[in-house]
C-alpha cells in the first residue's frame, strides 16, 4: 500500500517526473542487465499513475514520459554511431538520441490514452484492457513506418532460458503481453477498489501462467534433443575492424587479408565447411580483383572436405548506378551465387524516406541502398539457409524464407554501437528468433557478438566484444516441433487483444450506465 500512498500524495509535476524516472529505470530490464524485477516496480507504478490521472489526455502525457525515459536510456548507445571518428554529421547526435525515443514514445502514449479512454482501470476488465492496449502498440511498433520493435518488454527474459522457450509456441509479442500482465498486476492489486474476487481470479491466472511457462521451458530444455548436422562445420569470422577505418580504401587490402587469415582450416578439418564473414566484409571492387578472388579460392580449396564462403558485400550495379547491402556466396572456383540484397533498410542510415522532398544538401547528395525483394532461401552443400542482414533479425516472423531453411545466417556490423548495451540488445533478439523459428542462427559481426545459437536459444562459441575472433562449430539441427504459421500466431494475438479491449469497454459502459 505504501507505493499507492506515495502516488496519491504526489502532485502533478511530481507524477510526471516519476513517469520519466520509472521508464528510465525500466530500461535496466533489457540486455545486458536483464533485471526483470525492476520492471515489476516500474510497470506497476506506471499503472497506478495512469489510473490516478484524471483524463485520457493526462494518460497520454504520462505514457509518453514513461516511454521516453525507457527509450532514452535504453537506446542512448545510438549516439555512438554518430560519434565515429571522421563523421561530418557528428554534431547531430543529441537530436538522434532524443528524436528516436520521442517518436517511439508515442506508441505507448497511445496505448495509455486508449486504456484510459475506453476502460475503467479500477476493474479487472479494465486492467486486462490496459495490458491489451500496451501489448497492441508494442506489436504495432514492429510494423508502423517500417517498424522498430527494439527492446520489447518480453526481451527482459533473455537471461532466463526457460521463459525464453515461451516464444516457441507463441511469439515475442505474446510473451510481451504476458510480461505486461504479470508485471503491472501488483499495481492493480494495490488499488483501493473493493474487487476481491476479480483480484483473486487475476492472481490465479498469473500464478498458473507463470508456472506453465516455467514448466514448459524447463521441460523443453532438458528433454529436447538437438542433434548436429553430420559432416558440416560452420566457421565464423569476426575481423574486428574499427568503424573509423572500415571504409579507408588505403586499408582495404589489409582488412581483406585479415579475414582471409582468420578463415584458414584447422589441422583436423575434414567436414564440409561454411565460412561466414560479417556485413560488408567486402567491397564490390574486391569482387572484381583477380588477386582477391585467388586468395578466396585458395582458402576454400585448402579445406579437405570442401568449403564455401558466405560474406557480406557492398554490391554495385554499374548499369543502374545502384548500390546494395548484400550477402553472397563464393564457391571453391571463386564464382558468386546466392545473391541476397537487404530488403529492410535502416531509415536515415541506409536510405532517406521522402528524400526528393527534403531540399537539404546532405540529404540530396546522400546515396542510399536499393531495396531487396524480400527474405529468401538458398542452398549450400544440400542445406537450405536464409540470410538476414544486421537489424533485419529484430523482426519476428520475417527471418526465414518461404522454403523452410535449415539455418539462418545473420551478418552484421555492430562496430557502430561501440562498447555499450547496443550489441547485447541486438544479439538478444537473434536468440529469440532462433527459438521462435526452431532454426539455428549463425551470427557473424564485424565486431560485436558473434556465435551460433541453437533452436533452444543456447549460445555456442560466443565471441568477446571488440576482439578479433574465429571459431569452427558443428551445426545444430533444427527443431520444428512447436513451429507454426506466424500469421496464425499474429491472428491469435490480435484476437486476444480485441477480446480484452471489448471486455473492458463493455464493462465500463455497464458500470457507468444509469440505473
Amino acid at each position: 500500500m505504501q507505493l499507492h500512498s506515495v502516488i496519491e500524495k504526489a502532485n502533478r509535476p511530481q507524477r510526471a517526473l516519476a513517469c520519466f524516472a520509472l521508464g528510465a529505470l525500466g530500461s535496466l530490464g533489457m540486455a545486458p542487465y536483464n533485471a526483470w524485477p525492476v520492471l515489476i516496480l516500474c510497470l506497476s507504478a506506471f499503472y497506478l499513475l495512469i489510473d490516478r490521472t484524471g483524463s485520457p489526455r493526462g494518460a497520454f502525457v504520462y505514457g509518453w514520459l514513461f516511454a521516453f525515459g525507457y527509450f532514452f536510456t535504453g537506446l542512448f548507445w545510438v549516439k555512438n554511431a554518430l560519434l565515429v571518428d571522421g563523421n561530418p554529421f557528428s554534431w547531430i547526435w543529441p537530436l538522434a538520441v532524443a528524436g528516436l525515443p520521442s517518436l517511439l514514445a508515442f506508441f505507448i502514449a497511445g496505448g495509455a490514452w486508449a486504456a484510459k479512454r475506453f476502460a475503467d482501470l479500477k476493474t479487472g476488465a479494465g486492467f486486462l484492457s490496459f495490458t491489451a492496449f500496451i501489448a497492441f502498440v508494442e506489436w504495432g511498433r514492429g510494423f508502423v513506418f517500417t517498424g522498430y520493435p527494439w527492446n520489447l518488454f518480453g526481451y527482459t527474459w533473455a537471461g532466463t532460458p526457460p521463459m525464453v522457450q515461451t516464444v516457441a509456441i507463441g511469439n515475442i509479442y505474446f510473451l510481451t503481453w504476458l510480461t505486461i500482465f504479470w508485471f503491472a498486476l501488483p499495481g492493480f492489486l494495490l488499488l483501493k477498489a473493493p474487487l476481491k474476487k476479480e483480484k483473486i481470479l487475476l492472481c490465479k491466472f498469473a500464478v498458473i501462467s507463470i508456472a506453465a511457462c516455467v514448466i514448459f521451458g524447463v521441460t523443453r530444455i532438458h528433454t529436447a534433443v538437438i542433434a548436429t548436422v553430420p559432416d558440416i562445420d560452420i566457421h565464423i569470422v569476426q575481423p574486428d575492424i574499427a568503424q573509423s577505418e572500415k571504409w579507408d580504401r588505403s586499408k582495404t587490402g589489409q582488412h581483406f587479408l585479415k579475414s582471409i587469415a582468420l578463415s584458414q582450416p584447422k589441422e583436423d578439418s575434414v567436414n564440409k565447411t561454411i565460412i561466414v564473414w560479417p556485413e560488408t566484409a567486402m567491397g564490390f571492387w574486391l569482387a572484381e580483383d583477380p588477386q582477391a578472388i585467388q586468395y578466396i579460392t585458395d582458402t576454400l580449396q585448402s579445406y579437405p572436405g570442401g568449403a564455401v564462403l558466405l560474406t557480406g558485400m557492398l554490391r554495385h550495379e554499374a548499369e543502374t548506378k545502384s548500390y546494395f547491402n548484400s550477402l553472397v556466396m563464393f564457391d571453391a572456383e571463386g564464382k558468386i551465387s546466392n545473391v541476397y540484397d537487404k530488403y529492410h533498410l535502416v531509415p536515415f542510415g541506409e536510405y532517406i524516406p521522402f528524400q526528393k522532398w527534403i531540399p537539404l544538401k546532405p540529404v540530396v547528395e546522400f546515396t542510399g541502398f536499393i531495396l531487396g525483394s524480400g527474405v529468401k532461401t538458398f542452398e549450400a552443400f544440400g542445406l537450405k539457409y536464409s540470410p538476414v542482414i544486421c537489424y533485419e533479425i529484430i523482426f519476428s516472423g520475417k527471418v526465414a524464407g518461404p522454403d523452410t531453411p535449415d539455418f539462418i545466417v545473420n551478418i552484421t556490423n555492430d562496430a557502430w554501437y561501440g562498447i555499450s548495451a547496443g550489441p547485447h540488445q541486438h544479439f538478444t533478439q537473434a536468440v529469440f528468433r532462433a527459438v521462435e523459428e526452431g532454426i539455428p542462427v549463425i551470427r557473424a559481426a564485424n565486431t560485436g557478438l558473434s556465435g551460433l545459437i541453437d533452436p533452444l536459444g543456447r549460445v555456442h562459441g560466443l565471441s568477446p566484444l571488440f576482439e578479433q575472433y574465429e571459431k569452427t562449430l558443428a551445426l545444430p539441427d533444427k527443431n520444428m516441433i512447436f513451429r507454426n504459421n506466424h500469421l496464425i500466431k499474429n491472428v491469435i494475438f490480435t484476437g486476444m487483444v480485441l477480446l480484452f479491449t471489448a471486455f473492458g469497454y463493455l464493462t465500463r459502459r455497464k458500470n457507468s450506465a444509469p440505473e
